[in-house]
C-alpha cells in the first residue's frame, strides 16, 4: 500500500482544481479506450472508501450496442418516473 500523500499546498490546490473541474458525464466518445485503460480504471476505482471495506459496488462492462442502447432506455425510463415524485 502506498503511503499517504504530503498535503502541500500544491497538493490541495491541485485537489480543489480537480473536484471543481469534475463534471457529470452526459455524453460518451464512440470510440475504444487504449488496451488496459479500462482495467485500470476499475482498479484504481475499487479503491474507494467504503464502510468497513465493505466495497460495496459493482462494475457491469457491456460491449453490446443493443444491450447499451437497452440499460440507457431503462435508466432514462426509471429517471422519468422518479422525476415525477418531485414538485418544483
Amino acid at each position: 500500500m502506498p503511503s499517504p500523500p504530503d498535503f502541500t499546498d500544491d497538493f490541495r490546490s491541485g485537489l480543489i482544481t480537480l473536484l471543481r473541474w469534475r463534471r457529470d458525464v452526459r455524453r460518451f466518445e464512440p470510440t475504444a479506450l487504449p488496451e488496459g485503460t479500462l482495467e485500470r480504471l476499475l482498479e484504481l476505482a475499487s479503491t474507494a472508501p467504503s464502510v468497513g471495506l465493505s466495497q460495496p459496488w459493482r462494475f457491469v462492462v457491456v460491449e453490446s450496442l443493443k444491450r447499451r442502447t437497452a440499460v440507457r432506455d431503462c435508466f432514462e425510463r426509471c429517471n422519468a418516473e422518479a422525476l415525477t415524485r418531485f414538485s418544483g
